[in-house]
């Protein structure tokens, strides 16, 4: 089993200084997008709705410089209504 530290980025670095034992990185894929599950359910009063950009980075590092493994990308775009 590997040690994956799932961080966020979304202006602001919240890094994942605990991590999850798990069997390999598609685990790990399938547990960053429940991350990222979890974060959009907490609906617009979560932290991380404040900017419509922001990702989870799967790493072999608690800190910053690691090896990154997987990336979920988080964007919303707005566009005007057509008249």
């Amino acid at each position: 089993m590997t040690r994956f530290f799932f961080h966020v980025h979304d202006g602001i670095s919240i890094f994942d200084d605990v991590g999850l034992e798990l069997p390999d990185i598609a685990a790990a894929q399938a547990a960053a997008i429940e991350l990222s599950s979890k974060i959009l359910n907490e609906g617009a009063e979560g932290p991380l709705w404040q900017d419509l950009n922001w990702r989870v980075e799967v790493t072999d590092s608690p800190r910053i410089g690691g090896q990154i493994f997987v990336v979920v990308n988080f964007s919303v775009t707005q566009r005007k209504a057509p008249n």
